[in-house]
């Protein structure tokens, strides 16, 4: 997978893979939108800045989503996961 522009070689799960593909499509267009935002930022902090950004939605959407969007949001928490783990 590449994001930001970096490849990071992650191993994923069939299963998992449609997933996480969809979560760093995501990422990577948060991310470009913060490099047009903060012109002045480096990649690190831009990158940094939408992975926070992403969890604290993640975080608090259980206060406020519906209970039939839990499935989905297992889903991405667990792509996000994945993810973090292989860039570590």
């Amino acid at each position: 997978m590449v994001v930001a522009g970096r490849p990071y070689p992650l191993r994923v799960e069939a299963r998992e893979e449609e997933d996480v593909r969809a979560l760093v499509k995501e990422i990577n267009e948060r991310f470009n939108d913060f490099q047009i935002r903060y012109a002045d930022k480096d990649t690190q902090d831009c990158l940094v800045m939408t992975l926070l950004t992403y969890a604290d939605e993640l975080r608090s959407a259980p206060n406020t989503m519906d209970t039939s969007l839990e499935g989905e949001l297992a889903n991405r928490l667990k792509a996000l996961d994945v993810l973090v783990e292989g860039m570590l």
